[in-house]
């Protein structure tokens, strides 16, 4: 019953779990059959006598991508679409292998659309034990099924180089801004109204507040149904144009690179927003704070104990190590510090705050042109020579491994600290 009430909640396409999407996308990347869906949409599109076509230049493009399945589901996924479209459209294909996957996210009533697939018959006496398929054509069913509250069955065409979502554009209220880039996100994270964050943080009420930072604000919220963190990338001052923009660039990078590399041991994002007056990042709410926090027992928290300092180093070697070997090329992080180590209920750490993250090279480091980090957590090497690597995160995470092990920051220019070795036990304390 726990898994039937799970999966009745989810209903639009980016709704759909990791391992279902990625399965799906691996059987119709096969022979190019992605390429059919994409028309069978274009045809519901012209019957539905809506706007959109899905040209040639659409399917060349998506052609260039290494998942175009995905790449296709991403785009009709922004405009809502549902499920239960996707499961009818793949039983006109007569695609019932892909059908399986989704059965279990589209109401009973809707199976025997899977349920006309063709038998199979296995011929025991054949050689191999080959399966032979007697394929049948498929009963007409009509079937009403609600469209979703979009126009458009997919995003517009892609005959210009790089389209942009509307949803993904920073608004600049009806005024000419020419400080306001045009963002693309094109990713599986849902996109959310602004109106809905503002009713989940009541009208961002400062009780909410739980940090502030350059950035902007960390606002607590209740968001369907749900704990969630919501930053809001807020401009200060009149002359910040070109540091807010840098700011909304960071979280675009952010949201892609959250959409890309999901671990248990990386802060997962729910959503974004940009269509409002500030955009939002949306996180999984981290109810024991930040690991800095927790060190200097803010909030009048316990001190970790050795067994849960050993557990939240290890989760974070956990994440750094999927981080540098997953891709082709490491991902490197670029800030590691504890203050961008967040902790669940379960002390378990996620690493957070991705705007400054960086594609590296395979197996050497690169010049870059700018030092982008926090002065404490970065290698002299890396000031001087601005060589990047991923030696750069395994430096940060060493003088993580100091705060946990000490309990005191990297840095704290009133403190003067001297050290001893006894009992084989290296010890810190004050000078005086």
């Amino acid at each position: 019953m726990a898994t039937s009430s799970c999966t009745d909640n989810i209903k639009y396409i980016y709704q759909l779990p990791f391992f279902e999407r990625s399965e799906l996308c691996k059987i119709l990347n096969q022979n190019d059959k992605w390429e059919e869906l994409a028309e069978r949409i274009t045809n519901w599109a012209i019957h539905l006598g809506t706007w959109m076509t899905y040209d040639v230049l659409t399917i060349q493009s998506l052609r260039k991508e290494k998942n175009p399945t995905d790449e296709l589901l991403t785009m009709w996924g922004h405009y809502n679409h549902t499920i239960l479209e996707l499961f009818v459209l793949l039983s006109r294909m007569q695609h019932y292998q892909s059908m399986v996957l989704l059965k279990s996210f589209v109401e009973e009533k809707f199976h025997k659309l899977q349920s006309n697939a063709p038998k199979i018959i296995v011929e025991k006496n054949a050689k191999d034990e080959s399966h032979k398929i007697l394929n049948r054509p498929m009963q007409a069913m009509k079937i009403e099924i609600a469209p979703s509250n979009s126009n458009n069955l997919l995003v517009a065409s892609l005959a210009a180089a790089n389209p942009v979502p509307a949803s993904s554009r920073v608004p600049t209220s009806g005024k000419k801004d020419n400080c306001a880039p045009t963002f693309r996100t094109e990713t599986t994270i849902p996109h959310v109204p602004y109106n809905e964050l503002t009713i989940a943080t009541k009208e961002w009420n400062a009780y909410n507040i739980l940090g502030k930072g350059g950035f902007g604000i960390v606002y607590r919220g209740t968001w369907k149904n749900t704990d969630v963190a919501i930053k809001r990338i807020q401009k200060r001052g009149a002359d910040s144009d070109e540091s807010h923009i840098l700011q909304l660039q960071q979280s675009v990078r952010e949201i892609k690179i959250l959409n890309s590399y999901r671990h248990e041991n990386i802060l997962p994002l729910y959503a974004y927003s940009l269509d409002g007056k500030i955009p939002c990042l949306i996180y999984q709410l981290m109810k024991n704070g930040s690991l800095e926090d927790r060190l200097s027992l803010k909030h009048k928290s316990q001190p970790l104990s050795w067994i849960q300092r050993h557990e939240i180093a290890k989760g974070i070697a956990c994440g750094l190590q999927y981080l540098h070997t997953v891709g082709e090329k490491p991902l490197i992080h670029g800030d590691i510090k504890s203050a961008n180590i967040l902790l669940d209920k379960n002390l378990e750490p996620r690493i957070g705050d991705f705007g400054l993250a960086r594609e590296g090279l395979e197996r050497d480091s690169m010049k870059v042109s700018k030092i982008h980090g926090t002065r404490p957590y970065l290698p002299e090497e890396f000031l001087h020579g601005r060589k990047l690597s991923t030696k750069i995160d395994t430096y940060s995470y060493g003088i993580v491994l100091f705060e946990l092990a000490t309990g005191l920051s990297a840095y704290d220019e009133s403190r003067t600290l001297n050290f001893q070795c006894k009992n084989n036990t290296l010890e810190f304390y004050k000078k005086d």
